[in-house]
C-alpha cells in the first residue's frame, strides 16, 4: 500500500468511528457516510434551517447580524473569524449574536505551526496528487491570493458540472476525477487546489443561505466553504456557490476530516435562526 493510500485508509477509520460515537451518543441518524443516496438526502434536508426573512442577493452583500438559538439548548463552541463575531447573548439558553460581513471579525493571525498544517496534503486534501497540482497550475491566474483563488473558484465551478451526490465524501482528486459530489466535494478540491499553489487552506462547516444543492427556497442548508490565508487574514471562498457572502454561517473550522465536522451536522437539527437584523429593507 503506497504512503498516500495508507494515509487515506488511517484517516477514514478513525473519521467514520468518531462520526458513528458521535451520531450514537446524539441519537441521530448517522451522518451520509455509510447512507444509501436516498437517506442521505433525507438527513440533509431534514437539517434545512428556515429564514426569518427572505434574503435577497444585495441583503447578503451587507453586514447582518443573526439571533441564534439552539432547541433544545445547546451550549456550543462558535468559532470567531475574520468574517465572523460571536456574542454569546444569553448563558441560560445559550443564545448568540453572530455578525457576519466580509471584515465583521477579529481572528488571531495563525502561527507557523498552524499556517503549515493548513499547507500539508491530508487523505482528503490531497493537494500533493498529480492530478490536482496539474489542475490547480493550469487554472490558476493572475498574481496575489486573491485573484488565484478566484480564478481556481471559477474553474471548480465549470469543471464540477456532474450529478450532485451526498452520500459520499470523496477526497479532492477523487472529487476532480468524478467531477460531482456536493458542496463538501467543491470545498475540498478548491481547497487542494489552493494548497498545491502554496496558499495555506482550511475548511469551514456551517449553514449558507442557498437552495443550490437542496432546491429548497428560504433556507440555511448545511453547507462547506474554503478559506485561505492572504498573508494578512483567513478569506472565504466558496466555489460550490460561487461566492461568499453574509449568508454563511460558521459552525466549526477543520481541515477537510471527516472528523473535523463530527456534531455538526447534529446541531444544525437543533439550530433556529431567530433574527437576521439589517436584511429587511433590501429583502422583500
Amino acid at each position: 500500500m503506497s504512503a498516500r493510500a495508507s494515509r487515506r485508509w488511517r484517516a477514514a477509520l478513525a473519521g467514520a468511528a468518531l462520526i458513528v460515537g458521535v451520531a450514537a451518543q446524539a441519537q441521530t441518524p448517522t451522518p451520509t457516510l455509510g447512507a444509501t443516496e436516498s437517506q442521505a438526502r433525507a438527513i440533509i434536508h431534514a437539517r434545512l434551517v428556515a429564514s426569518p426573512y427572505k434574503m435577497s442577493e444585495r441583503a447578503r452583500s451587507g453586514r447582518i447580524r443573526y439571533a441564534i438559538a439552539f432547541e433544545p439548548a445547546l451550549s456550543w463552541p462558535w468559532p470567531a473569524t475574520g468574517e465572523q463575531r460571536v456574542q454569546v447573548r444569553d448563558l441560560t439558553d445559550a443564545t448568540a449574536l453572530i455578525d457576519v460581513c466580509v471584515d465583521c471579525g477579529a481572528e488571531p493571525a495563525p502561527d507557523a505551526a498552524e499556517l503549515q498544517r493548513y499547507l500539508a496534503p491530508n487523505a482528503w486534501i490531497d493537494s500533493d496528487e498529480r492530478s490536482v497540482h496539474a489542475f490547480a497550475r493550469q487554472h490558476a491566474r493572475g498574481q496575489g491570493v486573491e485573484r488565484r483563488m478566484q480564478s481556481l473558484v471559477k474553474a471548480v465551478q465549470q469543471h464540477m458540472n456532474g450529478p450532485i451526490a451526498y452520500r459520499d465524501y470523496l477526497s479532492a482528486s477523487q472529487a476532480l476525477a468524478s467531477r460531482g459530489g456536493d458542496c463538501t466535494e467543491f470545498a475540498l478540491l478548491l481547497a487542494a487546489l489552493g494548497r498545491a499553489q502554496g496558499i495555506p487552506t482550511r475548511i469551514a462547516y456551517g449553514i449558507a443561505y442557498s437552495s443550490r444543492f437542496t432546491g429548497e427556497s428560504h433556507v440555511f442548508s448545511p453547507h462547506v466553504w474554503t478559506q485561505a490565508w492572504n498573508g494578512q487574514r483567513w478569506v472565504s471562498y466558496d466555489a460550490g456557490l460561487g461566492r461568499f457572502d453574509s449568508g454563511h454561517i460558521a459552525l466549526r473550522i477543520g481541515d477537510g476530516l471527516p472528523q473535523d465536522g463530527a456534531g455538526v451536522m447534529s446541531a444544525i437539527g437543533r439550530l433556529k435562526v431567530i433574527e437576521a437584523t439589517g436584511v429587511i429593507d433590501g429583502a422583500r
